[in-house]
């Protein structure tokens, strides 16, 4: 039977209290704005729970992807007496309700559980009594009101994302156990506990620094405010300097006007749509306010922030979602965002709890079924919602697309743009660049941009017929296109204006994002790389066909001795050389040539986020020359089956040796492959020097005619890495052996000699050290 006077219910999210809901017997929990009570967090359903009430109160899961838990498990219901904790969307990864029952009475005092592994010392008694609004309710007495956390001389509070501590972040970008706060006789401390992404004072990321009144606290995408001695959340900034304002930006670039006095704010839960003819600027506005680009003059906040001030700290609350598909066409769609979960979030969360986030991100962006599809068999529409999943992961509060409709047919066109209705319906600050106008009525506002950068009309969709005379597009686009001046004018005629900020300083020494540690980034981009490339059926087939072919063309060469002992007047040997070290070269070339400059707009965006292009490299590397040395292998092993082996080597036996020389080059060749992608625009630009560089390596190698004694050429030599892979491996085999005459004995490169030899092996090293710094450096250039 229905009690018709239900119990009043008190309601915390992470320690911060939820607003009152009056009356009623049932209360629906979820991430959009229809619910009782929203929760935006990428693990949290369009509607999670509901709390009900029938003769008692009960909370529900509401048929949502991630669950509730209530003691680490996951359960259907849970009936409420006095006060509860009940997690939403994984056992330790999610935000924890705290719930309490205000009538019937409360219940007794519960005695305070010691968290796991806190040291249990007299003063933390008084420690979490203080603290009981955040871990704890100690007995019948409410949470204070204050939503703050006050710290015992002597003490120290863990802050993290785990029950264990003693102040909750329930954010993926959170450490488990994230940083601490001290309190001393001099003053507040903070102390980061090694977290992957950080704790930072004030925009600045810090690993122990003393607080005062008023600095802002951010760990993941939570603020806290030092005030009295206390750590206040949630109340960092005003409501008022929420969302995204900028303000007065201008960009001039070599004289060239970009961007004139730019001006316009996005509230959260809105969806902003920047328009305008080629060349009006809007995607220079997307980057500006994304922080990847600074304004000559103005400023950009987000959430009270300082945009490019703060990047460092804001870079998670952030999402940029460019133009160009950043996913690998070639994995699914939930192996792509494994890796890409495992490069953003925090190594210390499990792969069930990334996995959680990945299925809360789908099921958001209606992806859920599309899980084990390869990313380009996904329709135009999916691949772009599938970008923005990527983007999703860290929980970003501001969204920015360019041009995501580009290319896309009417139908998919509205689906996006649906999409981006239902995130900024979320409270997420929402802007697309667009060219299309077909669905700006699902805008809230609408930035149109006039040639030279110039706002002509800033406002609801709605407003544009009464402020530019006419609600036609095209005519509108005609207008701006044709008089951009007039039409700034007209607008700048109709707001108010206000004087520009000081220009932000050119020298703010902003820090480059940091995120997991190197060798796990190796190692992430190493797995991804192979499966990159087991998962391309014709490219794996071409790889395992080249050293076949190759080494079958050694079989042609006329003659039966091989590596021994040739008849006077052949060059047998030699000849072979230059199959196996020509080969070698182009193999290793052909592997990576198409490799960087394929997935420049993924290493970008990655790089944007943390990667760094030392860990990206070494990578690359890696999983490179273990291909390269199996393709030299099985080229000369089908040698070695028709041609026969050579003998005694230099260092160790010559079938090894003469495999280590070609391995060597092969290892050479892919670096250069690495070299050419690094240095092109686009993939077909990479055949043209490819080309050049074998044939390059073939004239040069020292084996079609003797090189040794003619000036200038055999200087031009020493610069090919073929000249001396040729000479390591005619010094293995002991060419002036196998082929007497003045044309190998003069050759002073090829003597059977360990000083000869290493001589080789220390200029191929030193020309694939000079090739990895060239292309690390090619990989840190900021590109536009």
């Amino acid at each position: 039977m229905t009690i018709s006077n239900p119990s009043e219910l008190q309601i915390w999210v992470d320690g911060i209290q939820a607003p009152a809901v009056p009356g009623g017997t049932r209360i629906q929990i979820g991430r959009v704005p229809e619910n009782d009570i929203t929760i935006d967090h990428p693990l949290i359903s369009r509607r999670h729970a509901v709390l009900t009430w029938n003769g008692g109160w009960s909370i529900a899961d509401a048929g949502s992807t991630n669950g509730i838990y209530a003691g680490g498990q996951r359960v259907q219901s849970v009936n409420l007496r006095g006060t509860q904790d009940v997690r939403l969307g994984g056992p330790d990864a999610g935000p924890v309700l705290r719930i309490r029952v205000v009538h019937p009475a409360p219940p007794p005092v519960r005695s305070l559980q010691k968290p796991a592994g806190v040291d249990d010392r007299p003063h933390m008694q008084a420690l979490r009594q203080n603290m009981s609004a955040v871990y704890q309710t100690a007995g019948n007495q409410p949470p204070p009101q204050r939503q703050a956390v006050d710290i015992a001389s002597g003490s120290a509070v863990r802050i993290g994302r785990t029950p264990d501590n003693h102040v909750v972040v329930s954010d993926v970008l959170a450490s488990r156990h994230h940083a601490q706060m001290i309190s001393s006789p001099a003053g507040l401390v903070i102390e980061d506990l090694r977290s992957v992404n950080g704790t930072y004072v004030n925009g600045r990321r810090v690993t122990r620094q003393s607080l005062t009144n008023g600095d802002v606290v951010t760990i993941g995408n939570s603020d806290f405010v030092v005030s009295e001695g206390r750590l206040v959340r949630g109340q960092a900034r005003s409501v008022v300097s929420g969302g995204v304002h900028v303000s007065s930006v201008s960009l001039t670039i070599d004289g060239k006007q970009l961007l004139d006095d730019i001006d316009f704010t996005a509230a959260p839960g809105t969806l902003t749509a920047i328009i305008g003819p080629s060349g009006a600027g809007k995607s220079t506005v997307s980057k500006i306010v994304s922080g990847s680009h600074y304004p000559s003059v103005g400023t950009v906040t987000f959430e009270g922030h300082g945009v490019h001030a703060e990047y460092e700290a804001l870079r998670t609350r952030i999402g940029m979602v460019p133009q160009d598909d950043v996913l690998h066409s070639r994995l699914t769609l939930r192996q792509a965002l494994r890796y890409a979960a495992q490069l953003r979030l925090p190594p210390d969360m499990s792969k069930s709890d990334r996995d959680l986030v990945i299925d809360g991100v789908l099921a958001e962006l209606q992806l859920s079924e599309h899980t084990g599809t390869r990313i380009d068999k996904l329709s135009g529409g999916q691949r772009k919602r599938a970008s923005v999943a990527m983007e999703l992961l860290t929980g970003p509060a501001l969204l920015i697309l360019d041009e995501p409709t580009s290319g896309l047919d009417p139908a998919l066109d509205r689906q996006v743009m649906q999409t981006l209705r239902r995130l900024a319906d979320a409270g997420r600050v929402v802007i697309v660049v667009t060219h299309s106008v077909a669905h700006l009525a699902m805008c809230d506002q609408v930035l149109l941009l006039a040639p030279g950068g110039k706002t002509a009309f800033c406002g609801p969709p709605g407003s544009v017929e009464s402020a530019m005379g006419t609600s036609d597009w095209p005519e509108i686009f005609a207008y701006v296109a044709a008089a951009p001046q007039e039409a700034s004018n007209r607008y700048r005629a109709t707001v108010r204006r206000r004087p520009p900020p000081a220009p932000p300083q050119p020298g703010s020494g902003r820090q480059r994002p940091r995120q997991a540690s190197s060798f796990r980034q190796v190692s992430t981009i190493a797995r991804r790389q192979f499966r990159l490339i087991l998962a391309d059926r014709g490219y794996l087939a071409f790889l395992l066909l080249l050293p076949v072919v190759l080494g079958a063309l050694t079989l042609v060469i006329p003659g039966s001795a091989g590596f021994g002992l040739n008849a006077p007047g052949t060059t047998e040997t030699l000849q072979i050389l230059v199959i196996l070290v020509i080969g070698a070269t182009f193999m290793g070339s052909a592997l990576t040539v198409r490799d960087l400059v394929g997935e420049r707009s993924i290493f970008e965006r990655e790089r944007a986020v943390g990667l760094r292009p030392g860990a990206y490299l070494a990578a690359k590397v890696i999983v490179f020359a273990l291909f390269a040395i199996m393709q030299s292998v099985v080229m000369l092993l089908i040698c070695y089956a028709g041609r026969g082996t050579p003998g005694k080597g230099v260092y160790m036996p010559a079938t090894v040796e003469l495999g280590i020389d070609l391995a060597l080059l092969t290892c050479l060749g892919a670096l250069i492959g690495l070299a050419i992608s690094a240095s092109v625009r686009t993939p077909e630009q990479t055949m043209p020097p490819l080309v050049v560089v074998v044939m390059i390596q073939l004239v040069f190698c020292g084996g079609l005619f003797a090189l040794h004694g003619r000036a200038g050429l055999e200087q031009i030599a020493w610069l090919i890495p073929s000249r001396w892979g040729y000479a390591a491996a005619a010094s293995t085999v002991e060419v002036q052996w196998t082929t007497p005459g003045s044309a190998t004995e003069d050759e002073p490169l090829w003597k059977h000699d360990m000083a000869t030899l290493g001589i080789s092996y220390a200029i191929l090293g030193a020309m694939a050290v000079v090739l990895v710094l060239f292309i690390y450096s090619r990989l840190r250039l900021k590109r536009s």
